[in-house]
């Protein structure tokens, strides 16, 4: 199964949202109160088997006048859901272009609508619409069933026992059997209870041990029944999996939720659609890495075996997470802080946003990012935004929700314009020396990508070198030394300037001047052009030493193309 379009009228912070997922595998992310859960909580309310208890806060402003109504349209739909004996009769249309129809054509995906509807009375009603009638279908909790979806949140333990509603009861098949053992078992006490004698409780534990494994739980020993006295008075809820002598339930968070989930989603045979609220709750980042990628890797199996793959929906705040996520599957949520109606973006053109999640992909957590052309310039800021926090009341720009990224050189400009596409608040940093072609312009002024740059046809080290005073071109080159060693500065220096011997090049600089026929700008110009040829500025680590040194020749040059460069992308940060 998938989800086709969702439509949520004032649920939660929710005062609309109609969002078509478009792809197997989304991503949220967005800003703290975005309303990332609440997307996924809409899905579970309308398709989970589960009975929902509604209140007043689940209303939109705590407004039970405007009725709760949550939509899910249901695509690669299972052949029990399209029988005439379950809902055959209520198939609509989805065209190829993503539209819905009642009336479906012989080229459309047949698809479902299931429509919760909650109001004053807080009694949910679930049915299966279709406008082409009049009839609708009220669904119960084994008709919601059928929709295959696996929801993991924070810790749902009932899953790693044979209670009611369990998936492994589901596995286990006849309960009934387990539960005339566990009645016994009470009588004759844990040792003698042999629940490992049940075939169905040991199949189904030696299955759940491998799908846990498969998804990352760790495993100490091996999954086998249990019983645990006094849980839950005389039920089956009170066999529960256990990692040879210890409950499960008592395992580390990470194994619980990757076990949970992975259980779940083990006895949808068709496709699951499965919700994960930040996965990276519980899990080292190996094991988020790891989750996600065999996530994926199922869908991928079971699309070129030609099964139903399914859906997966995860809200991230975890760069690691986020830096596994295929730029496709990328989705932002943003919520309009007057009115709350949400908007769901995907990347219109996601191959430039590849080297973004590969690089700095915590920079999508922002709601500002200043992408920066190449390594110098995205050092130099790093290095330079711990000067700005005590000139605005003590604030990082982090705090603020601004971000500064790797443009990855030449696709800066594409990053910028797609991110501006995804909804960002988005400003381009670079150097000038490369002016931009008139493709690059209309692409930043269409997508409204505010360009910050020294002008003059400057390139970085030209703007550091040439309106710096003596004192701090000598702090430079002294810094150069330390770095590359004095012949190898020194050497490229006397062949770029035949008129000073190599004497005159280790003399303070101030006395160059009075040596050589150059005059002061054009010795800083040569400075500057063989640092940019030899490329000593050119990565992360040398832009953000080079920052002291900036932050000095700026306070001393107010007016100097790199002190104005260096004072707006400081403001448009603090903006």
């Amino acid at each position: 199964m998938q989800i086709r379009q969702l439509r949520v009228q004032s649920f939660r912070g929710i005062a609309a949202l109609d969002w078509t997922p478009s792809n197997p595998f989304c991503c949220l992310i967005g800003a703290g109160d975005s309303g990332k859960s609440s997307v996924l909580d809409a899905i579970e309310a309308a398709l989970s088997s589960r009975w929902y208890s509604f209140s007043e806060p689940d209303f939109f402003g705590c407004d039970t006048s405007k009725s709760i109504v949550i939509e899910v349209t249901v695509g690669e739909l299972s052949k029990p859901l399209k029988s005439d004996e379950r809902f055959g009769l209520y198939i609509r249309g989805w065209t190829a272009a993503g539209a819905l129809r009642d009336e479906p054509e012989d080229d459309d995906e047949p698809v479902l609508t299931v429509r919760l509807t909650v109001d004053a009375t807080m009694e949910p009603v679930w049915e299966i619409i279709c406008d082409r009638t009049t009839d609708t279908r009220t669904l119960s909790n084994r008709d919601r069933a059928l929709f295959g979806l696996v929801r993991l949140a924070g810790e749902d333990a009932r899953h790693l026992t044979w209670g009611q509603g369990s998936v492994l009861s589901r596995l286990t098949g006849d309960a009934k059997e387990a539960a005339a053992k566990l009645s016994e078992a009470y009588k004759i006490a844990r040792a003698s209870a042999k629940l490992d004698e049940i075939k169905a409780l040991t199949d189904a534990a030696t299955q759940a041990e491998g799908f846990a494994k498969g998804l990352g739980a760790y495993v100490q020993g091996a999954y086998g029944p249990g019983l645990e006295l006094g849980r839950s008075g005389m039920s089956s809820g009170s066999i529960a999996l256990h990692d040879g002598t210890v409950p499960l339930r008592l395992a580390g968070l990470g194994t619980r939720r990757l076990a949970t989930l992975a259980i779940q989603k083990s006895a949808v045979t068709e496709g699951a659609i499965v919700l994960v609220d930040e996965i990276e709750h519980g899990l080292e980042p190996h094991r988020i890495i790891g989750a996600i990628c065999q996530l994926t890797a199922d869908q991928a199996l079971a699309k070129s075996a030609g099964k139903p793959v399914g859906h997966v929906l995860l809200t991230t705040h975890s760069d690691v997470a986020l830096g596994e996520v295929h730029a496709e599957g990328l989705r932002v949520v943003q919520t309009n802080a007057a009115n709350r109606q949400m908007v769901i973006n995907r990347p219109t053109t996601p191959d430039p946003l590849r080297a973004l999640l590969r690089f700095t992909p915590r920079a999508l957590f922002a709601r500002r990012i200043l992408v920066c052309e190449g390594n110098t310039e995205l050092g130099l800021l790093l290095g330079l935004r711990e000067n700005w926090p005590p000139r605005h009341d003590g604030k990082p720009i982090e705090q603020l929700g601004a971000a500064i990224a790797d443009g990855n050189g030449g696709q800066a400009c594409a990053i910028a314009a797609a991110l501006s596409d995804l909804g960002y608040q988005v400003a381009l940093y670079r150097d000038s020396d490369v002016p931009l072609t008139p493709d690059e312009i209309l692409l930043l002024t269409t997508s409204k990508v505010k360009v910050i740059e020294y002008g003059w046809t400057l390139n970085t080290e030209q703007a550091v070198f040439l309106d710096a005073p003596d004192p701090y071109v000598q702090e430079l080159l002294g810094h150069l030394r330390a770095e590359y060693g004095d012949d190898a500065v020194d050497d490229n220096l006397n062949n770029a300037i035949p008129d000073l011997t190599l004497a005159d090049i280790r003399a303070p600089f101030a006395s160059w001047e009075l040596i050589t026929a150059l005059d002061g700008r054009q010795l800083r110009n040569v400075i500057a052009g063989v640092v940019h040829k030899k490329k000593w500025f050119k990565s992360q680590h040398a832009g953000r030493q080079l920052a002291p040194f900036v932050w000095k020749i700026a306070g001393a040059s107010h007016h100097a193309p790199l002190t104005l460069c260096i004072l707006n992308v400081e403001g448009w940060l603090y903006g």
